[in-house]
């Protein structure tokens, strides 16, 4: 009896004790000034505006909180919003918006999907043994084919595709004039672009 006792004694001192000492959650919203401004730059990267990107920007949105995606590099739109807009913004915009404040940080977020996204990018050569890099060409081929996907009637300049989102990923990523998968993928992670 004596040893429940002692026991019940220490388990109601803890328990008080924690109580007393809630712990501070951190929330994934950013604060209400950088929501307005991840809103108020929406389609802007680099200093160039392209309103095709907003319709990648509010396609991946809408996909990631109507359907309770907590990763968006499993979704075209998003992927190709995050080329566009930059990952710290578009990120940011969906956790700023009801519904989408489950989505997890940059760097908690999964990988790339490899079956459907970057096989989608590159075709079959990613199945063929140590898989293939992403090329200009199947860049630019994936961005207007997902700007098609969403139903979008606003396309963006082509020069402004190369200059502005492609170079900033081979940039980055430092593998020349194509982007490896797992290059890419880090790219989604840890870059912060557009921050």
């Amino acid at each position: 009896m004596k040893v429940s006792a002692s026991i019940l004694a220490t388990t109601l001192a803890w328990a008080s004790w924690t109580s007393a000492n809630p712990v501070k959650l951190v929330s994934r919203v950013p604060d209400q000034t950088r929501c307005v401004e991840y809103q108020k730059y929406v389609g802007i990267y680099n200093g160039a505006y392209e309103q095709s990107c907003v319709h990648l920007v509010e396609n991946c949105k809408d996909t990631v909180i109507n359907s309770n995606i907590t990763n968006p590099w499993t979704v075209k739109s998003c992927v190709a919003a995050a080329t566009c807009e930059g990952i710290v913004p578009l990120i940011g915009l969906i956790q700023c918006t009801s519904g989408g404040q489950s989505l997890p940080d940059v760097q908690q977020i999964g990988y790339l999907d490899y079956p459907t996204i970057y096989a989608g990018i590159v075709g079959s050569c990613a199945w063929q043994e140590g898989g293939c890099p992403i090329n200009q060409q199947n860049y630019i081929d994936f961005v207007y084919g997902a700007l098609s996907d969403v139903g979008t009637d606003s396309w963006p300049d082509i020069n402004n595709v190369i200059n502005n989102w492609w170079k900033s990923i081979t940039q980055w990523t430092a593998t020349g004039d194509t982007v490896p998968y797992m290059n890419f993928s880090d790219w989604l992670h840890y870059s912060n672009s557009g921050n």
